[in-house]
Order: C-alpha cells, then sequence, then structure tokens
C-alpha cells in the first residue's frame, strides 16, 4: 500500500495547539500520580518487595519532575512583582 504525502501541513491555532499539548500531558500527569501511588502501595506491604515499590515511587516522582520541567520551560511563568 502506497501513502501520499499531504500537499500542505496543517497549521493550529495556538488554542488548539495548547489543547493538544493539555491532552498529552494530561498522560504524564496521570502516570507519575499513579507510578507513587502504586509504589507507595508496594512500599508499605509486607509481602512485596519494598526495594521495589521505592523503586517504582522513584519513577513516579522522575516523571512527575520531567512533567514540571516541561510545563516550566514551554509556558513562561510571569511573577507578579
Amino acid at each position: 500500500m502506497i501513502f501520499k504525502k499531504p500537499e500542505k501541513k496543517i497549521r493550529l491555532t495556538p488554542d488548539e495547539e495548547f489543547q493538544l499539548f493539555k491532552i498529552i500531558i494530561d498522560k504524564y500527569l496521570w502516570l507519575g500520580t499513579i507510578g507513587l501511588v502504586v509504589g507507595i502501595f508496594i512500599l508499605f506491604n509486607k509481602d512485596m518487595n519494598p526495594w521495589f515499590g521505592l523503586m517504582i515511587t522513584l519513577i513516579g516522582g522522575l516523571i512527575l519532575l520531567a512533567f514540571t520541567a516541561i510545563m516550566s520551560r514551554h509556558f513562561d511563568f510571569k511573577r507578579n512583582v
């Protein structure tokens, strides 16, 4: 099957770009939060390895830190001084 290249690129308005960005970033926020919750649950569960729970918690925290870095780099947060 042969695919044709699109003749024109679709240009998004700033609002459409923001809505798309919000949908994508929302997934990373959920992934980091779920990682933290599952990691803490495993960490305090006596039947499971606490090191595995700590690892999952740290991975969830790193995902949330990456989320914060992306948000602070993409948006210009101005302080009211």
